[in-house]
């Protein structure tokens, strides 16, 4: 393989990455987004859940591109299957999931269920400090992975260069793309994330659960559509 060749792969992850958008319009936006306003009190706490969110999808693509790399030919075909697997379904299934966990978990917490609020141990910090919700970790970076693995034009296009590429050179390919295209829209919903998160936790914190309420019952919405979309139901 030439540098000509590598050179030029780096090239192409690099400006499609930055057209591409962090979640091309798909409904992981919309839970990535709410997230981040419902779990975290400003911008620092955003960016680390952010950041949790892009290792996820860095570690998805880069995953992907190794393996395109070396099985030697494009493992996305263009009707959005990975090794024959619909992965849309995968996708949209999990997220659903995880909708009606946090969901479940809303309910349990706002209708009786024994949670930190009830412990003593913390000389009853908590009826000073206004309700948040926690951030999930494991939920952040699922999310980046589900995003990651979520076939579209630009994916298949690095996947085809990964093929023609060493292992080593595909997994940089990457780690490249996946940079680049989280690199702007990160800003952007960090900014808004943080600044509506760090306005609610001070001035409405008695809504925060009710708008988390809202955000889960949206995810789950978002997804169920989804998913009946690719069963052909819808």
């Amino acid at each position: 393989m030439g540098i000509s060749l590598f050179l030029e792969s780096l090239t192409a992850a690099t400006s499609v990455g930055i057209g591409c958008g962090t979640c091309c319009g798909s409904g992981i936006s919309v839970a990535l987004y709410s997230y981040l306003t419902t779990h975290m009190k400003n911008i620092k706490q955003s960016f680390l859940g952010f950041l949790e969110f892009f290792l996820g999808k860095c570690l998805a693509v880069i995953a992907l591109c190794g393996i395109a790399s070396l099985v030697g030919r494009n493992i996305i075909d263009e009707t959005g299957h990975i090794f024959g697997v619909k992965t849309a379904l995968i996708v949209d299934s999990f997220m659903l999931f995880m909708g009606i966990w946090l969901f479940i978990g809303w309910i349990r917490e706002k209708y009786g269920h024994k949670g930190c609020k009830n412990c003593e141990g913390c000389s009853g910090r908590h009826s000073q400090i206004p309700e948040y919700k926690k951030a999930n970790h494991i939920a952040l970076i699922s999310m980046g992975i589900g995003y990651g693995v979520s076939p579209c034009v630009p994916l298949i296009l690095m996947t085809g260069y990964a093929a023609s590429l060493p292992i080593g050179y595909a997994t940089l390919l990457g780690a490249v793309f996946a940079m680049a295209s989280t690199l702007s829209p990160m800003l952007f919903m960090l900014l808004m994330s943080g600044i509506l998160a760090g306005k609610m936790y001070k001035e409405i914190p008695q809504y925060l659960t009710w708008f988390r309420f809202i955000c889960y019952i949206t995810l789950i919405v978002v997804f169920s559509v989804s998913l009946l979309r690719e069963l052909n139901i819808l």
